[in-house]
């Protein structure tokens, strides 16, 4: 044997004897971890992982007012866990705060859409330090707390940190009032928006008439509102032979009104947007969406008449017709409606609301979220711990809306990979529109926020153009008004 061959033969069994040294200490460390993690608390081994909040122990309690019209209570806070997973989820986060932090979480249901406003107001300006955070209305009272002075700017807290991957910025940069940030959205919300579920068992019928799965369509962004309209078409049965009537099968179905007007969203055509000059107006027939929104109209009022399509307009006596029937292929509900499908016998799958067309595939789809907002008062007895405690319930939301969504399927969410996915599509694409946070500063933005509905259904007399030109001035007036004060 060589000099070579034997140092050669010397370097080979050095490194083999490195190797198993390094590999028994890597076995010790690996035992001394599991150890660690199976003795110590969940909350101390996160604690690393954790943003720039230090452990602390407030020893206080923090106060959170909810109204109920935009969130139901129990999806944000439990006394104590039900045995069900979500209620688990949700007391296993709120024990998580309370090791970092020490502070006990505590909510209170707020009163209706139109009464929570007042006792706030009150609360504030009598500084008793009664709610330390409000989870808001989706739009009710919203500008009279901005320009009344009532909420803290998220910009102003220290120790908020809006560049956390738990807080939605963009969300909130979107219904900005001025330079301020009043309205807060992190992972703490879980979306309260609309989407299209479908009867997997009917599709199933049709799948020959479709070049992919629905699927497919949205993950390849070709899910566009022509796409639904052709799928629902596929559908329509006369059951009864005697026409339209309640009785048949449908291509699509659902209450023409609030549910209508994300289609506007969803085809990125904003109800409010800035003019060149920066100032807020009604966007939706300016000279850029004017074709747009046109055509959009136009589809939907067709759509709306045509006989596969059963809607029920407004407060009208018409029946509506679920999912849950099995009598239509299509429908369009509210994502917190779910779990109350999954009593009935149909097995339903959920697509985000379509695109307008494919060219919108870059900006991707738009869910408009119609819950609350994470509001701060201007008077709380701590702000430090008010801004810990968000940053902290926050951080630890992960768990809650995985559970949240195997609450929405009915099943785990690894037994349902594509609804996993179609529903975070829906949570990645989830926005807000200045035209719906802040509709009630006057009566001619209400009517910007239902044009949709308004003159799409099948027996609509106002035309889109003299509908828009009717409002639009007055509602102009009004937006630079507010937010000229805010300025």
């Amino acid at each position: 044997m060589t000099k070579i061959h034997k140092l050669l033969c010397l370097l080979l069994a050095l490194t083999l004897v490195c190797t198993l040294f390094v590999a028994c200490d890597n076995a010790e460390e690996n035992e001394t971890k599991a150890t660690t993690i199976e003795t110590e608390a969940p909350s101390e081994t996160e604690t690393e992982y954790m943003p720039d909040v230090a452990k602390k122990d407030y020893g206080k309690d923090f106060h959170m007012l909810v109204q109920p019209s935009s969130n139901k209570i129990g999806y944000y806070w439990v006394e104590e866990s039900s045995n069900d997973a979500l209620s688990e989820a949700i007391f296993t986060r709120q024990q998580n705060v309370y090791n970092y932090l020490g502070v006990d979480i505590i909510a209170t249901e707020g009163l209706g859409h139109d009464q929570y406003g007042a006792p706030f107001m009150t609360a504030v300006k009598n500084k008793d330090g009664s709610i330390d955070t409000l989870l808001s209305h989706a739009y009710m009272s919203l500008a009279i707390f901005i320009s009344g002075g009532y909420l803290t700017d998220f910009l102003t807290v220290d120790g908020i940190n809006l560049d956390a991957d738990y807080w939605s910025i963009d969300v909130m940069e979107s219904v900005a009032a001025g330079d301020h940030l009043y309205l807060g959205y992190s992972d703490f919300r879980l979306a309260h928006t609309y989407v299209i579920t479908y009867n997997k068992e009917m599709l199933d019928r049709f799948s020959d008439a479709l070049d992919e799965s629905i699927y497919d369509m949205v993950k390849n962004y070709r899910w566009t509102i022509d796409k639904m309209i052709s799928l629902a078409s596929l559908a329509y049965i006369d059951t009864t032979a005697d026409g339209k009537t309640q009785d048949d099968t449908f291509g699509i179905t659902g209450i023409q009104w609030v549910p209508f007007i994300n289609l506007l969203e969803a085809s990125n055509i904003p109800l409010v947007d800035t003019n060149e000059r920066g100032d807020y107006v009604v966007s939706v027939y300016n000279d850029m969406n004017r074709a747009k929104t046109t055509e959009l109209v136009e589809k939907l009022s067709a759509l709306s008449k045509s006989d596969y399509a059963w809607f029920k307009y407004r407060e009208e006596a018409t029946p509506v017709i679920k999912i849950t029937s099995g009598k239509t292929l299509l429908s369009l509900d509210a994502i917190v409606e779910l779990p109350q499908y999954l009593d009935f016998d149909v097995d339903f799958g959920i697509v985000p609301y379509p695109m307008f067309d494919e060219a919108q595939k870059d900006v991707g789809y738009r869910s408009l979220d119609w819950g609350g907002w994470l509001c701060i008062p201007t008077y709380v007895e701590d702000i430090e711990m008010v801004a810990d405690t968000l940053e902290v319930l926050s951080f630890y939301s992960e768990d809650v809306t995985i559970t949240f969504y195997e609450k929405l399927l009915g099943k785990q969410v690894a037994d349902a990979p594509d609804d996993r996915l179609m529903l975070d599509m829906v949570w990645d694409s989830i926005c807000s529109d200045i035209g719906l946070t802040y509709s009630h500063i006057g009566g001619s933005l209400d009517n910007n926020l239902y044009m949709l509905p308004t003159v799409t259904h099948a027996n609509a007399t106002d035309e889109l153009a003299s509908f828009v030109t009717s409002y639009q001035t007055t509602a102009n007036k009004i937006l630079k008004k507010f937010f000229g004060a805010i300025k």
